[in-house]
């Protein structure tokens, strides 16, 4: 165990017992939750205003991430764009270190394994900049990553002022992950759910209540600028036949599982491919924002919008909403999607696959409810309701978020009656995905590294074992 350091405020000394812990406890995950909402709407500036010159053209900080990218000025060289894009990421990551590239929750979950909770603190600063150089020159990532990475980054100022035993750092990086994903998706009960079974292995009531403050205070800092939103439109969700219907969601989360595998698989494959057979990383990051490039135009060519760029939010609003009712268009988005996130990614850059994993998600629902159209099982006002259980099970099985994943989803849309469906969805993807697939998108990359770590918390025996609280 690494010696903690010394310092006559030392809050966490046994001798000071529970009442001095807990309310220190409140007081830093309310500190950590107000400093993630506050870098996530720099953050969402950020973005806005390096998409609208990268793609646009123009110099604007109106974010457009909810509504579809117009034409892009550049026409037929837009795929030079992410290319740069790529290059600058690169950049960052030769000369401030790797922890700016991937999905950024990996990186966190390695912390708490093997680092006792530590993290750069340059990461806080580092993160979000790569992410939205990624994101805003057409990379197709999600926001969430950085902003979870940027929230536990916060644990490294704060380890500067107060000791920390090696426990409370680890809970204090659930805090931020948990804050970060309130902040961008203004889902502050998804985002302590997320935390707690992810991140946090403590569940006594101090560590519960302060992880809650975090997200509600980063949301709550994010609704004051931003107003109290749903990033999702709302769906219709009563069931025709009531509970009749249920075990056709579990059918859903079977399906959900495979498309979990098959994203997992895709990521995996390319990142391991790339690394070998173009080790320059300049030249394989490159390359792969290139082909996302053309992927663009593919896109735009056949559907008439950008909807692989960023978390495609424009586009799972369209699914929800049963804007896209075609076959082939919905499949091809899929495998789309999943093949440009797999290289924006897998091939060096920086962002979340948690909205990656919702659109696909969201996809396969809106397939499997076209076919039980087809078949007259379910009427066609239900086919929002099959998406948006789609989500919450694409991200159960991908990420391991069991318990976030159903109430993220019905947080992002306000429908909080499709709750049930989403929960067995949900269940059935996990379960299925971890009999056939032991690792989710977090772990499995640590595990090529050698690092065995379950899903749901941090390894507690072996090296780099921690403190118990």
């Amino acid at each position: 165990m690494v010696e903690e350091k010394k310092s006559e405020w030392h809050f966490w000394h046994p001798e000071h017992g529970a009442f001095g812990e807990g309310p220190l406890l409140a007081l830093l995950g309310a500190i950590i939750g107000v400093l993630t909402g506050l870098g996530n709407i720099v953050f969402h500036y950020l973005v806005a205003v390096i998409h609208n010159v990268a793609i646009l053209n123009i110099f604007d900080f109106h974010d457009r991430a909810h509504v579809h990218t117009p034409p892009s000025p550049w026409g037929w060289a837009l795929p030079l764009v992410p290319t740069l894009g790529g290059l600058l990421v690169i950049f960052l990551a030769r000369k401030y270190g790797a922890a700016v590239q991937g999905a950024g929750v990996s990186q966190v979950i390695e912390a708490a394994y093997t680092r006792e909770g530590r993290m750069a603190r340059s990461i806080a600063l580092l993160r979000p900049l790569a992410t939205a150089i990624t994101v805003g020159t057409g990379g197709s990532a999600g926001r969430e990553g950085p902003a979870m990475q940027f929230g536990a980054a916060i644990t490294a100022w704060l380890d500067a002022i107060f000791t920390m035993p090696a426990h409370r750092r680890i809970h204090l990086l659930g805090c931020g992950v948990g804050a970060g994903i309130a902040a961008v998706f203004n889902a502050p009960l998804g985002g302590w759910f997320l935390a707690m079974e992810i991140i946090v292995p403590d569940w006594r009531p101090w560590t519960i209540l302060s992880t809650l403050i975090a997200t509600i205070g980063a949301s709550q800092i994010t609704e004051l600028v931003f107003g109290n939103f749903h990033l999702l439109p709302a769906v219709t969700s009563t069931l025709v036949n009531k509970a009749a219907d249920l075990p056709l969601f579990v059918i859903l989360g079977a399906i959900n599982a495979l498309a979990a595998i098959l994203f997992i698989a895709a990521l995996t494959a390319i990142t391991q491919y790339s690394e070998i057979f173009l080790r320059n990383p300049y030249l394989r990051h490159a390359l792969g924002m290139f082909l996302v490039g053309l992927l663009l135009l593919l896109c735009f060519a056949m559907t008439g919008h950008y909807y692989l760029i960023g978390g495609s939010y424009a586009g799972i609003g369209d699914i929800l909403r049963g804007e896209i009712s075609a076959w082939g268009i919905l499949l091809l988005l899929l495998l789309l999607k999943l093949l440009a996130t797999s290289l924006t990614i897998g091939s060096g850059g920086s962002g979340g696959i948690f909205s990656p994993s919702l659109f696909i998600g969201a996809g396969t629902g809106a397939l499997y409810g076209l076919l039980l159209l087809h078949w007259q099982i379910l009427p066609a006002k239900l086919i929002g309701l099959l998406a948006l259980c789609g989500m919450a099970g694409m991200v159960a099985a991908s990420t391991g978020a069991l318990l976030s994943a159903p109430v993220m989803a019905v947080e992002l849309t306000g429908s909080y009656e499709a709750l049930l469906p989403a929960m067995l969805t949900s269940v059935s993807a996990f379960a299925i995905r971890r009999m056939l697939l032991g690792a989710s998108i977090y772990t499995l990359p640590l595990r090529r590294h050698g690092l065995d770590v379950p899903e749901n918390h941090y390894v507690v025996e072996g090296p780099g074992k921690q403190e118990k609280g």
